[in-house]
């Protein structure tokens, strides 16, 4: 009766506002204000039921990672997860066409954490604002509610992942081109490519991890037509014969270099403007050209510090003018000929501009020096090395710019005044071209080393070389071997960097200093670190037809093979500029001798 008491109450007090705002009742159907009553009473008690049911539990339909959770405490929703984790193989399977590609969990570090996951479960239909909540309850009741499972990875190993799929599914669309087969020129054929959709393959990865799916997914891609097909081609044909049907020769001084078909036809580019293929330089193969070139035909100026205050330049002055291809004249020159009417294309020079003033190169004190001996060595070693000394020496480094010491060398080979001295050729040691101009980038790689300057190229020798280490610890070594190895670093100054040489036969000690502008910075080597030391093997014997029977000459002493490594702090005040780390991996080496076989 108490109800019934409550829904009189209510009816009266809906009478009497009714008839206080003028209400005819005679217009109003009772029963259906009861109905309506009656209906706000039920959807309020069912929401007291609802709202003391779920007080303490997951809201109904909501799923996490495809796991029902709804109607759940926090402790029963988080143990239905972990057991679903447990029986899950989390092994992602990414198929095309025959290839197959596995991502696991832990290649990548995949980790769930379910406690935040329930957590974000619990605030659906909890965020605070009455209509959003409402909504939701209502949504469960009807639908599922999908939250995202929270979890981890390791970006960069999930990127790696992801890398090589793309190296092992992506392929460019080939190009239809002209090729010399059988020294005759025909039509390439065209090729469709394909590549990977990125949106498409990173929703597929992530939406395995958010809903705990790891069953086998395709990799989405799409076909990649060729902008140039054999038609295209076929309409340049013509064109393509007369270009490369005659050499292009090329000339400085004494210098030739002659482009036959191959070459030329390698320099062609096929390129779609709109709707029209024209031929035109490929860039990129003429840069290579340019830069090959201009490594043989480059003169860097040289400079020499005439007086000198321990560290404090008092004299320096410009020994010689540098000189450099000019690429743009050359461009076009070269495009002239190869286009147009073919002639001989003589290499423009242009003068290395530097400062009028030589005061303004900036040469005003020593940054670093290195020193190494060279005791022992056969006098045709001394020879390459002091030559190769000679050449590096003056050459002046503008700012930014990269420093090679085979570029400042030049060729090494009897043609350029060296001489024959013992080289490790193939295991062997040889007469070879050249032999002990490694000295030179050893020396400079220390000084280099002391001026606080970055390396950009250093090699190690293959094993360990006793001259290197008659004044310093093993690892401060740089071999060259052209064209291949050099030796390189970068002037990250503002000023130019000169690099100047002296020898000492008497001393049998080679000197590089580097003078420029000190910035404040400063430089702290460790000491090297030696592992892995292993002892030479046998002494080896090997017969010289040019020593007289009977004589024995020791070219190579033995030598323990070693991993080094040192590393290089350099500093301005208080701040790092960089640190590097030079590591060296030695073969243990033998003693050799050379056994006389002339009679």
């Amino acid at each position: 009766m108490k109800v019934k008491t409550k829904l009189g109450d209510f009816y009266s007090r809906i009478c009497l506002k009714l008839k206080l705002n003028k209400i005819n009742f005679k217009n109003i159907n009772p029963s259906k204000i009861r109905n309506i009553v009656l209906a706000f009473y039920t959807i309020l008690l069912l929401s007291t039921i609802y709202h003391l049911v779920y007080a303490r539990r997951v809201i109904p339909g909501v799923k996490i990672a495809g796991v029902k959770i709804g109607g759940m405490t926090f402790d029963q929703a988080k143990k239905h997860l972990e057991e679903k984790d447990k029986e899950t193989t989390k092994d992602l399977k990414l198929k095309y066409d025959e290839k197959e590609f596995l991502i696991r969990a832990e290649d990548i570090g995949l980790v769930y954490d379910w406690d935040a996951s329930v957590s974000r479960a619990f605030e659906v239909g909890r965020n605070g604002n009455i209509i959003t909540d409402t909504k939701e309850k209502i949504a469960g009741l009807m639908k599922n509610l999908v939250v995202p499972a929270s979890y981890d990875y390791d970006d960069d190993s999930l990127g790696i992942k992801l890398s090589i799929i793309r190296g092992e599914v992506n392929k460019e669309a080939k190009q239809s081109r002209v090729i010399l087969s059988d020294e005759n020129l025909v039509v390439s054929a065209s090729e469709k490519g394909r590549k990977i959709i990125e949106d498409d393959l990173y929703s597929a990865v992530i939406g395995s991890f958010d809903n705990l799916d790891f069953s086998n997914k395709n990799v989405p891609i799409k076909t990649v037509n060729p902008q140039i097909v054999e038609k295209d081609v076929n309409n340049l044909l013509n064109e393509i014969e007369k270009i490369v049907s005659k050499d292009l020769v090329l000339k400085y001084g004494d210098k030739t270099w002659t482009l036959n078909q191959e070459q030329l036809l390698d320099l062609i580019s096929l390129e779609k403007d709109e709707n029209k293929v024209k031929v035109s330089l490929n860039n990129a193969k003429f840069e290579a050209l340019i830069e090959n070139i201009g490594g043989e035909v480059n003169e860097l100026p040289r400079g020499q510090v005439t007086s000198s205050n321990e560290k404090q330049v008092l004299e320096f002055k410009i020994i010689k003018e540098g000189k450099e291809l000019d690429v743009s004249k050359f461009t076009n020159d070269f495009k002239a000929s190869m286009f147009g009417e073919r002639v001989v294309v003589n290499i423009p020079m242009s003068k290395v501009e530097g400062p009028t003033d030589k005061e303004k190169y900036g040469i005003y004190a020593l940054l670093g020096e290195g020193v190494s001996h060279y005791a022992g060595s056969i006098p045709g070693r001394i020879h390459n090395l002091t030559l190769a000394a000679e050449r590096t020496n003056g050459v002046l480094v503008a700012p930014g710019a990269t420093y090679s010491m085979n570029n400042s060398v030049g060729p090494i080979d009897a043609v350029h005044g060296f001489q024959m001295a013992y080289i490790i050729k193939e295991g062997r040691t040889v007469l070879g071209e050249g032999g002990g101009v490694c000295q030179t980038s050893t020396t400079l790689f220390r000084a280099v080393l002391n001026a606080g300057l970055p390396v950009v190229a250093r090699y190690p020798h293959a094993y360990r070389v006793g001259y290197y280490e008659q004044d310093m610890p093993a690892g401060f070594d740089a071999a060259v071997f052209q064209p291949s190895w050099d030796f390189k670093f970068k002037n990250n100054t503002s000023a130019y960097i000169l690099v100047q040489t002296s020898w000492d036969v008497d001393e049998n000690s080679l000197t590089f200093k580097l003078y420029g502008t000190p910035d404040g910075r400063t430089v702290e080597i460790t000491s090297p670190v030696i592992t892995n030391q292993s002892p030479p093997p046998e002494p080896l014997y090997q017969d010289d037809p040019t020593l007289p029977v009977g004589q024995i000459v020791q070219v190579e002493h033995p030598a323990w093979g070693a991993d080094v490594s040192f590393s290089r702090t350099v500093k301005k005040g208080d701040q790092i500029m960089f640190t590097d780390i030079f590591n060296s991996r030695f073969q243990p080496w033998r003693a050799i001798y050379l056994r006389g076989t002339k009679k």
